[in-house]
């Protein structure tokens, strides 16, 4: 069984030391309760994409039994998991240990509340409306004449000025499995990332990107009938991408070492999920470099000091996105080329 740094909080307590063995003591776990402890070093990370906090940074190249992983409320040391267990802690964290230990369900309860659980509680609503104006069959496949009444992604509709559809489509799904991948995803991958960038910020990526991929499929496929969140999803993709190689050069062996087992894993997802039938790859593309710039905006202060994108790489970022947001859509205005005619 898997011992978590609260297990081994309670075992230090009678020789009333912050840790055992040969590991310093991490933060202890946010949603586990009690009071933080004083900084001494440790190397606390995340699961689902495992993203460098600050103090990573500084720790530099230690050891396995310093390096830590919160699995979904439950925070477990590296060197405790099996060769099978390290890649299911980066892709379900939850998998690794009790899933419904006291920790964890205080821990799912927290999740409800940030950016990502609200939207993800969104899409689930949006959905069981789907399947009451579909009927039954809805549940796998919902009907396309269901979905652009919802908001979809219309080329014609968008160049006659419904703008909105360029939105509502990261709220709509094309069927309960469509929904569970994603919102699965989202929620391993970017509450974690919430955690560390609050909310406004994965808020803010999350939507811009969803935006930015519709964007791209109006302009590049635009007889095709796009919904879902995935656009947004692959933004924050982008988004830790930059936050990494900006991170990259502070970081130890270790460190790097776990990145790219997750960075496999991701872009293996990736590869299979995004050349699937049906996929609109422009739009996963368009959130995946929209996040990425945007990202890279974000975390314009991790390159070096007196580098030119440390100085002006936010105001560089933010104005590509929106410029390119701002063109477009006078580009799509009565744009016969998308389909617009004056039926419209």
């Amino acid at each position: 069984p898997v011992r978590t740094m609260d297990d081994l909080r309670r075992e230090a307590q009678p020789q009333g030391g912050a840790g055992t063995g040969t590991f310093v003591s991490p933060t202890p776990n946010p949603f586990a309760g009690g009071q933080p402890a004083p900084q001494q070093g440790g190397n606390f990370t995340t699961a689902g994409g495992y993203t460098p906090v600050v103090d990573q940074a500084t720790m530099g190249g230690v050891g396995s039994d310093s390096v830590f992983i919160d699995c979904c409320g439950e925070t477990v040391p590296v060197n405790q998991l099996s060769i099978w267990q390290a890649p299911i802690a980066m892709c379900c964290p939850c998998c690794i240990g009790d899933p419904c230990s006291s920790n964890r369900r205080e821990w799912y309860l927290a999740q409800m509340q940030t950016f990502i659980g609200i939207i993800t509680i969104v899409q689930v609503i949006f959905f069981i409306i789907e399947v009451a104006l579909s009927g039954w069959v809805g549940v796998l496949d919902v009907p396309s004449d269901v979905l652009a009444q919802m908001g979809g992604k219309v080329a014609p509709l968008i160049a006659a000025g419904e703008y909105w559809r360029l939105v509502t489509p990261i709220m709509l799904h094309a069927g309960i499995f469509h929904l569970l991948v994603n919102c699965f995803v989202q929620c391993m991958f970017g509450i974690q990332l919430e955690r560390e960038w609050k909310a406004p910020r994965i808020a803010t990526i999350y939507l811009v990107a969803g935006i930015y991929g519709n964007v791209l499929s109006v302009l590049f496929a635009p007889q095709a009938l796009s919904i879902g969140c995935s656009g947004a999803i692959f933004g924050l993709f982008g988004a830790q991408v930059a936050y990494i190689t900006g991170m990259w050069r502070l970081l130890g062996d270790l460190q790097k070492k776990m990145l790219m087992l997750s960075f496999s894993l991701s872009f293996l997802f990736i590869g299979l999920f995004s050349f699937s039938v049906g996929v609109d790859m422009s739009a996963h593309l368009g959130g995946f470099l929209a996040g990425m710039v945007m990202g890279m905006g974000y975390f314009a202060h991790q390159w070096p000091e007196g580098h030119w994108w440390n100085l002006y790489g936010a105001v560089v970022a933010f104005s590509t996105v929106g410029l390119t947001i701002f063109l477009s859509v006078i580009y799509m205005w009565h744009n016969t080329d998308l389909g617009y005619s004056d039926s419209y």
